[in-house]
């Protein structure tokens, strides 16, 4: 195993690009179910930081007179979000599972402003909470196991980036990471596998491969 230093590695893992902008998007009021979706949505256009803060100002005036308005508390966690305001998008989130404990997306939301804030272990709470109800939902088994790799708990994060390989051969950021994590454990043939198949599925991966792979 190359022993490439683990925290200047992990501090480009915040969030995986592909679903990135998953926790941002809703502004309805999901519907009270333990099942999230598979797929991220299309990521909402980002507005300026002026424009988030109205949007808050605009959700604050809606809750004094309305405290249990849920679109005006979706709205101002996502702006909390784009803000990096990420204990005040928790809070948010908290209210309002408090009334749907069981609302995955809304665990989702929340699990991400926890990842985004360095909080991990409550993030792989609320991840492992919609896994429990779906098992094989690939946006909480990809930030829960980033999560564990935040922790060093590379053994732990291999079950859930294997899990997503199990249905999606061909993930390139799967691979990636399980492919650190392999390596991390020791298991350099392994990790080599992965890393390889994850370069040839996007270049960008190449980078990760070439710090990884054992000196000769």
């Amino acid at each position: 195993m190359k022993h490439f230093s683990a925290l200047l590695f992990l501090g480009a893992l915040a969030l995986p690009a592909a679903h990135a902008q998953q926790a941002l998007t809703a502004t309805a009021t999901p519907a009270p179910t333990a099942t999230a979706p598979t797929t991220a949505p299309a990521p909402a256009r980002r507005l300026s930081n002026g424009e988030y803060k109205a949007q808050i100002k605009a959700a604050d005036a809606t809750l004094k007179t309305k405290p249990k308005d849920v679109d005006a508390r979706l709205s101002r966690a996502a702006a909390h979000l784009e803000l990096k305001d990420y204990e005040e998008a928790v809070a948010d989130y908290t209210a309002l599972l408090r009334t749907q404990p069981a609302n995955a997306d809304w665990l989702y939301q929340r699990g991400t402003a926890y990842l985004r804030a360095e909080k991990f272990q409550p993030a792989i709470n609320d991840f492992s909470k919609i896994l429990k109800a779906d098992p094989k939902n690939t946006p909480s088994l990809l930030y829960r196991g980033v999560a564990k790799m935040k922790m060093l708990n590379f053994k732990g994060a291999i079950p859930d980036f294997g899990a997503i390989i199990e249905q999606e051969p061909e993930n390139a950021e799967a691979l990636e990471y399980r492919g650190v994590c392999y390596s991390h454990a020791g298991q350099d043939d392994l990790a080599m596998q992965d890393l390889e198949k994850a370069a040839a599925l996007n270049p960008a991966a190449a980078k990760t491969l070439k710090r990884y792979r054992p000196s000769k």
